[in-house]
């Protein structure tokens, strides 16, 4: 969504109220649209400010072109300090997920305490390779082409506030709502799919469970609030499956292609992709 002047919000992203926004000012002045990523916990892991060049810096503070995210903070007990979600791409144990859930970590495990090994992070893209040390029988699936139609269904699975609602998988639907993520961003789309903190990382797919993209983000609902004195409904954003492909490909990966669920709706996809979605836990 590009719109003259930027509406700009905190903790998440932002939405139109008005042909004409206003012009909005936040915290240390920044000029742009203000995101969070969430990964996991009460708390943000990274807030930055994506200006109307498309750069992105930390929130309050200048940073170098391209940085998407502050460190996580440390808990000097090693206990989890967030959460978020991951998805197998290949069978002999590769998975990814955001680099704002893994930035910062001491130690990356998943839900049963098992170690896993970043192999590759990309901040830009705010996409991250890891290793799961283990053979997954399942693996999300790419469309042969890395297309985003407005309008079609999708999907996304994670594991929302953690471990606060049970270890379960979780899976909400809805459609694709925009073509472009905040300030106009072309690696981006957004969706009404609900995305909760801890949904970062996690796969939101098409009716047949092919990759769309990745969840990472969503609009803060008190920022929009008192920027515009109306709540936020269904604004939530995800990083495109291109860009997820690109990544792949820097690192040696070719993921699989096609024949997705089998059958098309809700269930057929949760029984395809479930068993490929995991939670990780970043330990300080």
């Amino acid at each position: 969504m590009r719109a003259p002047p930027l509406l700009l919000l905190a903790l998440a992203l932002a939405a139109c109220v008005a042909a004409e926004p206003p012009d909005m000012a936040v915290e240390g002045g920044e000029e742009g649209t203000i995101v969070t990523d969430y990964g996991g916990g009460t708390a943000p892991v990274a807030r930055y400010v994506r200006r109307p060049d498309g750069r992105a810096v930390p929130a309050g503070q200048d940073a170098p072109q391209g940085a998407e995210a502050a460190p996580a903070p440390r808990d000097r007990a090693g206990r989890a300090i967030g959460t978020g979600s991951a998805f197998a791409v290949s069978a002999n144990g590769l998975a990814l997920t955001n680099a704002h859930v893994v930035q910062g970590c001491a130690q990356v495990v998943d839900e049963r305490g098992r170690t896993m090994r970043i192999v590759a992070a990309d901040r830009r893209r705010d996409l991250a390779l890891i290793d799961a040390a283990r053979p997954f029988t399942s693996v999300v699936r790419f469309r042969p082409s890395g297309g985003v139609d407005l309008g079609e269904t999708v999907l996304v699975f994670g594991f929302p506030y953690g471990q606060a609602l049970g270890t379960g998988l979780n899976v909400t639907n809805g459609i694709v709502t925009g073509l472009a993520g905040p300030g106009g961003d072309a690696t981006r789309f957004q969706m009404n799919a609900a995305v909760q903190p801890g949904n970062s990382g996690g796969p939101a797919v098409d009716d047949t469970g092919l990759l769309l993209g990745v969840a990472v983000g969503r609009l803060n609902d008190i920022a929009v609030l008192r920027a515009t004195g109306s709540l936020p409904q269904g604004v939530n954003f995800a990083i495109r499956a291109a860009e997820v492909e690109a990544f792949l490909a820097e690192q040696g990966v070719r993921p699989a292609r096609g024949a997705g669920a089998g059958g098309t709706g809700a269930r057929a996809v949760s029984a395809s992709v479930g068993p490929a979605v995991f939670q990780i836990l970043c330990r300080g």
